[in-house]
């Protein structure tokens, strides 16, 4: 009995200083992570302003976009809303984190750049509430028309891609919702295989 109870004590002990371990290990990696930030941050925010000319901002041909044949008041704001965001001046930064954007372009253009994506970011929001206004009323293929033109300019909302595909069924064209998930499943987007299971199932309820 009493080796039972020191073998237990040993092993209670052994497991005490490995959480121990652990949490020293923890603890030090948080605050090296911590400190690497902060270092960062503050190159960063002395990084000398850097030449932007170059960047490619995102043109789009008001041709190019969806204009619903109808009289509806919502539909017809939107469009409105739309055609007054592309006359600001877009680039798509989502990649960058802050302090990634002032690193590559200077601490001096980091209000511009990001004005230039908070404008793109409005382009595809007002882009997919046009596309929900359409489908409210009754406007299928102009939905489409919106969703797709959301995708090909870069959203990566699986909203998006959900509500297409819900409106290729509604059009009739399941085969379109079988492209779109081929599609995806070719593409870099992060957590595809979530979305993808989300769109076979609207597929699964086309009768």
């Amino acid at each position: 009995m009493g080796n039972y109870i020191l073998v237990y004590l040993i092993c209670f002990l052994i497991f005490v200083a490995w959480l121990y371990y652990e949490q020293r290990k923890r603890q030090k990696m948080m605050q090296k992570a911590s400190d690497d930030f902060w270092a960062r941050e503050e190159e960063a925010n002395s990084t000398r302003l850097k030449d932007i000319s170059h960047l490619p901002l995102i043109q789009i041909d008001p041709a190019e976009l969806p204009a619903p044949d109808t009289t509806d008041a919502s539909v017809l704001l939107y469009v409105g809303k739309l055609r007054e965001a592309i006359q600001n001046p877009m680039i798509d930064l989502s990649e960058y984190s802050n302090t990634d954007l002032k690193l590559a372009y200077g601490v001096g253009n980091f209000k511009t750049l990001s004005d230039y994506d908070e404008n793109f970011s409005n382009f595809l929001l007002i882009l997919t509430n046009l596309a929900r206004t359409c489908a409210q009323a009754g406007l299928d293929a102009d939905a489409r028309d919106c969703y797709e033109t959301a995708l090909r300019y870069g959203s990566r909302k699986a909203s998006d891609y959900e509500e297409l595909a819900q409106t290729y069924l509604r059009l009739d064209c399941p085969e379109r919702v079988s492209q779109l998930i081929a599609d995806l499943d070719q593409s870099d987007y992060p957590r595809k295989s979530t979305l993808i299971e989300k769109l076979k199932d609207v597929l699964a309820t086309y009768q």
